[in-house]
């Protein structure tokens, strides 16, 4: 397959399965969330088999040069940035729900999924950060 075919096949897939993903959480809709899974599921090998040909894929052999240094410094901070207020934020939101169970107990749970789901952002940004000072 040539590079074009497999971009169209991408990003149709890509559509495709953001669509399924976003209608089966509207309309509480178990099946269309799993469809978007598999959909997943799917585009993956397909884009793990053609990792060394995304620039090709999806820039085009003559892609005007739009990042330099400087820009690529500029959202590596931004980003750091982004992530540590909003962990830090949550971590204060889910500090508050779990402290007020006698209050809300209703909440509980909500804290604790807020918890977990801080837990997996820093093991993902801890094995993001190995993994590229290894690799630079």
């Amino acid at each position: 397959m040539n590079l074009k075919t497999i971009r169209i096949i991408l990003t149709a897939a890509s559509g495709l399965g953001t669509v399924l993903w976003v209608s089966g959480m509207i309309l509480a809709n178990i099946y269309l969330v799993a469809a978007a899974l598999l959909m997943l599921v799917v585009i993956i090998p397909v884009a793990y088999s053609n990792r060394n040909n995304m620039k090709e894929i999806f820039q085009g052999k003559d892609a005007a040069i739009v990042d330099d240094e400087r820009t690529q410094m500029i959202n590596e901070r931004a980003s750091n940035m982004t992530m540590g207020v909003y962990l830090a934020a949550m971590l204060y939101i889910a500090v508050i729900i779990v402290t007020m169970r006698n209050v809300y107990p209703q909440y509980t749970v909500v804290g604790y999924a807020i918890f977990l789901s801080l837990i997996f952002a820093l093991v993902l940004y801890a094995f993001a950060r190995w993994y590229y000072t290894r690799k630079y």
